[in-house]
C-alpha cells in the first residue's frame, strides 16, 4: 500500500504542497499543454462577446464551511491547518521545572510538557545502548518511517487511499498542524539529542536539526492512532484488538527512534501525550464529542524509565499515567489529565466538513464523492 503522497512526515517537508504554481504536476497542466492551449485560444475563441442578460454563475455562500468541497486538495489542507493552529498557542512557562503549554486562545491548557533536567537524560543513556542491538531487525521500519507514518497503521486497520481518501486527507491536515505545534515545543524546551551526551550513541541515521523533546515521530504516531481509533469506532465492524494494536504500532514507531539513536525514551513519552492531546482537540473541533481532555506530561519525573506499550496503555482513559523507574525501583506518575471546554462550535469549521466525509467512509465502507478531487 503506497501512501507517500498523503504522508510526508519528514520535518520541514510539511507544507511544501502549498507552493502553488511552482510545479506543472500540481497545476494539472504540463508545459506542452500550456503552449497548445495558448494556440487553441488564438484560433478557436473568436471575437470576444458577453451577454449581460444571459445566465450568470450563482454566487457561493459567504463564510460557509461547505464551500470547502469546491476547492482543490492542497487548498483544503491549508485552510484547515490554519483553522487548527490559529485556535491554539504554544507558550513557555519559566519555573521549576520549566515547561511549555499548548493553550486555547483564552489560556486554558490542552497539553503541557515539563522540561527534564540533564540528570533525567543521563539516566536514560543505557537505553540507547540497549536498543542499538535491535537496529538490524528494525532497519526497514526506521528507514520507511522517515517519510511515511501512515502505512504502518494500514497493517492494523483496513486503510486504503482510494476507499478512505477523506480519511487520508484528515490525517494529512492533522499531521501538518501538529508538526507546527511540536516544533514550537521543541524550540522552547531546547533539549539536547543523545549523541550530544555520548559519542558512542553513533546514530544510524542523520540526527535531525532540532531539539529532542518531544519526539516528533511519537507525537505524530500517537496523533494518527487517536484519529483512527475514533473513526474505526464508528464502523459496523472493528478488527479484533484494534485499539490495542493502534497503540502498539504507535509505541513501536516511537521506540524505533530510540533504536536509531536519535531519541531518549522520555522524548517518546512527551510526544505520546502531546499527540493524543492535540489529536483529541482536533476531533473535538471537528465535532466528535468526548475528547476535550489532554495531558500534562511531567517529563522531569520520568527518571530512568523506558518507553514501551505498557507505558501508554491508559493514554485514552481518564486516569493518570504511570511507569516504573528501575533505577529507583519505584512506580512514577508521569502524566496527569487536563480538561477544557471548546471555544468554537464544530459546525462552523471547515474541519467538521472533512471529518464528516471521513467518518462516512467508515460507517458505510464507501468513499463519498465530492467536487475538487
Amino acid at each position: 500500500m503506497s501512501t507517500n503522497s498523503f504522508s510526508s512526515v519528514q520535518h520541514g517537508q510539511h507544507g511544501q504542497h502549498g507552493q502553488h504554481g511552482q510545479s506543472s504536476a500540481a497545476s494539472g497542466t504540463p508545459q506542452s499543454a500550456t503552449i497548445a492551449l495558448t494556440m487553441s485560444h488564438a484560433t478557436n475563441v473568436g471575437p470576444w462577446t458577453w451577454d449581460t442578460d444571459g445566465p450568470q454563475p450563482l454566487p457561493l455562500d459567504f463564510n460557509n464551511p461547505a464551500n470547502l468541497r469546491n476547492w482543490s486538495a492542497d487548498v483544503r489542507v491549508m485552510i484547515m491547518v490554519q483553522e487548527i493552529t490559529s485556535s491554539l498557542a504554544v507558550r513557555p512557562i519559566s519555573g521549576t521545572p520549566d515547561a511549555v503549554t499548548v493553550t486555547l486562545q483564552n489560556g486554558t491548557a490542552i497539553a503541557r510538557i515539563d522540561r527534564p533536567g540533564v540528570e533525567t537524560f543521563a539516566k536514560q543513556l543505557n537505553y540507547l545502548e540497549y536498543y542499538a542491538d535491535q537496529r538490524v531487525e528494525r532497519t526497514a521500519e526506521i528507514l520507511s518511517q522517515l517519510t511515511d507514518l501512515i502505512s504502518p497503521f494500514g497493517a492494523v486497520l483496513p486503510l486504503h487511499p482510494e476507499r478512505h481518501r477523506w480519511t487520508f486527507e484528515l490525517l494529512q491536515v492533522a499531521l501538518e498542524a501538529v508538526s507546527l505545534i511540536e516544533m514550537q515545543c521543541k524550540h522552547l524546551l531546547a533539549c539536547r539529542r543523545p549523541n550530544e551526551f555520548s559519542a558512542q550513541v553513533h546514530p544510524m541515521i542523520q540526527t535531525p536539526g532540532h531539539g529532542a523533546l518531544p519526539s516528533g515521530h511519537a507525537t505524530e504516531a500517537f496523533l494518527v492512532a487517536t484519529l483512527l481509533r475514533d473513526l474505526a469506532q464508528t464502523a459496523p465492524h472493528q478488527p479484533h484488538l484494534a485499539e490495542q494494536q493502534l497503540l502498539r504500532q504507535a509505541a513501536r514507531i516511537a521506540q524505533n527512534r530510540t533504536a536509531a539513536g536519535v531519541h531518549f525514551p522520555v522524548d517518546s513519552a512527551a510526544g505520546a501525550t502531546l499527540g493524543v492531546s492535540v489529536g483529541g482537540y482536533i476531533l473535538e473541533m471537528a465535532g466528535s464529542a468526548g475528547h476535550a481532555h489532554g495531558w500534562h506530561c511531567k517529563s522531569d519525573t520520568f527518571g530512568g524509565s523506558d518507553f514501551t506499550y505498557e507505558t501508554v496503555t491508559g493514554i485514552f482513559g481518564p486516569d493518570p499515567l504511570e511507569t516504573v523507574d528501575p533505577s529507583e525501583n519505584a512506580t512514577i506518575e508521569y502524566a496527569t489529565p487536563l480538561a477544557y471546554s471548546l471555544l468554537v462550535h464544530p459546525a462552523t469549521t471547515a474541519l467538521h466538513q472533512l471529518y464528516t466525509l471521513a467518518k462516512e467512509e467508515w460507517t458505510t465502507s464507501v468513499a463519498p464523492q465530492a467536487r475538487g478531487r
